[in-house]
């Protein structure tokens, strides 16, 4: 890749001019040689600036250092090395380099910017479990969620593709006061059906919203599921047939946004019934960061930077949240995956500081528990706020919106943002079909793209085949104007950062930066193709300006895959 090829050559021009002894008192040479953009990209394709890092033990100026590197520098591989300010050095590439990028995409696209285990971001990771959405079995799935499961799908396959063997669960949190509410909810609702029981009699106060309950859990679903003595059947009963209907549910329309689990792992079950909660409170116990006091067990949060004590357990010996994700992670670590990455919203940030105590406490790394913060959504239409809920008018639901923009736009507006900011859904604007919406610009950059190779190929049999091996880039394009060889050459060495970007936005859980790497790189085709007309009377020109489109085409593809986003061949 360009990244590791420049590195080389710089790491190789080092070494010789250690040898030659021009590089002052300098004993040992970097690990790592940047590589990076220019902030003026006519000041050239890529810019190197070790040697202001080298100076203080050279104990030589950083321009002598960069002298010293562009004596030594194979010259072949650049068509100018020039020194620039105090020590950097601005590198532009040939043709041959570029025509190389074309056909490494072109070659292998499906294993291009492909991380591996030598050059992933975190060398001492292999393993990471990815936690999302995890909401409770106790209603629809509303718009944070859809938040939450987009960027925890695009997540996975983003630390995939950067090198990581990566598993992705939903945590099922059915055991406490929710789900006594649930079976109390449910009960009522149902019998009420069944006209046991008046409307005018539902605990609104205390039970989940009955509308709710009478849309998911009609006469249609529970008549199949229960037996007809009704007013008999148990609270306890109740509740596990309307968790399971909202469990059903809630896989369903996170299938139909493009979310798959691998594990959908209970509280209950897998926690409580297995007595993982209480030995974990005991172990809490024996290393002495628990106590009992006014009929509660409480952990020693504060000894761990908490801004005040946990109730573990309460005066009416049901276990708190704390308690069970205590017994949760230990169970993730111990199952042994390196690094645990939990989605949490934005509210649960004071819950970050006793989580990673309690993990300390029982002798557990902390540092491998990644939290992830993510911020709320909201919906636009004209400029102004609105709601979408079919049903009680306060919530947006993932169903609703899909509905509403389709699911390539629902995808992309909410993976679009950082994390951590909040985001405003335009929905005019998401279901516009023109460049202003970046899925539709985006789109229709791979659907362009494949229309010329399609028509192409259909037209000339001889082009089937538009990799570069029997090309020269530099014979091709020798007599182009400065605005065909400027968006051509701005094209592929954007197409180069694509293996750096897979890099940095696995490392800094970012996929965002993945939406905004493609609507650039749509900008820079449509460019390309504005400047360059594809298919000419020259065979040769035609060939190699094919092969830049199906580098295109295949990044597009390979990108819009991570972020479960449709590419389409035709629009």
């Amino acid at each position: 890749m360009l990244k590791d090829k420049i590195e080389k050559n710089i790491l190789e021009a080092l070494t010789k001019a250690l040898a030659n002894g021009e590089l002052g008192e300098l004993k040992d040479l970097p690990d790592v040689i940047p590589v990076d953009l220019p902030k003026n990209p006519d000041h050239g394709d890529r810019a190197i600036s070790i040697a202001k890092k080298l100076t203080k033990d050279a104990k030589i100026p950083p321009r002598n250092i960069a002298q010293a590197i562009t004596n030594n520098i194979d010259k072949n591989n650049f068509q100018s090395v020039e020194i620039a300010g105090p020590g950097f050095i601005n590198l532009k590439l040939t043709w041959d380099s570029l025509q190389e990028i074309v056909s490494e995409i072109n070659n292998d696209p499906q294993n291009y910017a492909q991380l591996n285990s030598s050059n992933k971001p975190e060398q001492g990771v292999k393993s990471i479990l990815l936690e999302y959405v995890s909401a409770n079995p106790t209603g629809d799935l509303h718009l944070g969620h859809g938040r939450q499961a987009v960027l925890g799908s695009a997540l996975a396959k983003l630390l995939i593709k950067a090198g990581y063997q990566v598993h992705n669960e939903f945590y099922i949190n059915d055991a406490g006061a929710q789900i006594d509410k649930l079976g109390n909810s449910a009960k009522q609702a149902i019998l009420i059906q069944e006209k046991l029981l008046d409307e005018a009699q539902y605990d609104t106060e205390n039970n989940y919203p009955l509308d709710s309950m009478l849309e998911f859990l009609g006469p249609d679903f529970y008549k199949q599921e229960l037996k007809e003595d009704f007013e008999n059947i148990t609270v306890d009963e109740y509740a596990l047939l309307a968790k399971q209907r909202f469990l059903d549910w809630q896989n369903q329309v996170l299938v139909n946004a493009n979310v798959v689990f691998e594990k959908w792992y209970s509280e209950k079950e897998n926690l409580h019934s297995t007595q993982k909660v209480s030995r974990a409170c005991e172990l809490l116990l024996e290393k002495g960061f628990a106590y009992e006091q006014d009929g509660a067990l409480w952990f020693k949060a504060q000894e761990f930077g908490d801004e005040r004590d946990r109730v573990l357990k309460k005066q009416d010996g049901k276990y708190t949240y704390l308690a069970a994700d205590l017994a949760y992670h230990k169970d993730k670590l111990e199952r042994g995956f390196d690094l645990l990455i939990n989605l949490w919203g934005a509210d649960h940030h004071g819950q970050i500081a006793g989580m990673k105590g309690i993990l300390e406490a029982v002798a557990l790394d902390s540092s491998k528990l990644d939290i992830v913060l993510i911020q709320m959504v909201s919906l636009t239409k004209a400029g102004q706020e609105v709601k979408m809920s079919k049903r009680s008018g306060n919530i947006v639901t993932i169903s609703d919106l899909i509905s509403e923009v389709g699911l390539d736009a629902f995808r992309y507006f909410l993976v679009e943002s950082q994390a951590n900011n909040r985001i405003v859904f335009d929905l005019e604007l998401a279901k516009k079909q023109d460049k202003d919406n970046p899925v539709y610009y985006i789109q229709y950059a791979h659907a362009r793209s494949c229309s010329i190779l399609r028509n192409i190929q259909e037209l000339d049999s001889n082009y089937a085949d538009f990799k570069t091996s029997s090309l020269n880039f530099q014979n091709v394009f020798h007599d182009i104007s400065p605005e065909e060889e400027k968006s051509t050459k701005q094209l592929i060495l954007f197409l180069a950062q694509y293996p750096d970007l897979i890099y940095d936005s696995a490392l800094n859980r970012a996929p965002n930066k993945l939406a905004h790497y493609l609507k650039e790189l749509a900008s820079l085709f449509h460019q390309f193709y504005t400047h360059n007309r594809v298919i000419t009377d020259d065979p040769v020109l035609t060939k190699a300006r094919l092969a830049i489109v199906g580098a295109t085409k295949n990044i597009l593809f390979d990108c819009l895959s991570i972020l479960g986003i449709s590419a389409p061949e035709s629009m």
